[in-house]
């Protein structure tokens, strides 16, 4: 009767651990579908940004006495170009990352054998058991 029980109480653990272990492979999932949509995103942005600039460069060409500002402008869009490629790496690299731990976190989950409700009358007959040897004990101590 024991080994059922610690079989019952095993595999009840074991579908605790097997259902968080999902609901982390299904954030990891999540997380690398925004980082990767992020990325698209990002990727999509450089002709914006580019044309961005050009559009500045003529404005400083036919406005010099805005040149000061559209020179601060073209500065910044020019940084945000220069980063883009390092910042796309790094969530790149975020992406495979998210996606790995998703990977390994499936490979190493395991189904349960039998199912819960089967678990649980194995749990509930020992313990059915346990009290009937209780009540025998205690009426012959009773008795005593």
């Amino acid at each position: 009767m024991r080994i059922p029980v610690f079989r019952a109480v095993r595999h009840m653990a074991d579908r605790a651990k097997l259902t968080k272990t999902r609901e982390e492979e299904d954030l990891y999932k999540r997380q690398a579908q925004e980082v990767h949509q992020l990325i698209h995103f990002l990727e999509d942005s450089r002709p914006r940004i580019v044309g961005t600039i050009d559009r500045l460069k003529r404005r400083r060409a036919e406005l010099a006495k805005e040149m000061e500002q559209v020179t601060r402008e073209i500065t910044a869009e020019e940084k945000r170009l220069q980063e883009l490629p390092s910042v796309i790496a790094d969530l790149k690299r975020e992406r495979q990352h998210l996606a790995h731990e998703a990977l390994k976190l499936h490979r190493h989950m395991s189904e349960v054998p039998g199912s819960a409700e089967d678990d649980q009358r194995v749990l509930d007959s020992a313990d059915q058991i346990r009290r009937r040897a209780i009540a025998a004990i205690n009426a012959l101590l009773g008795d005593l």
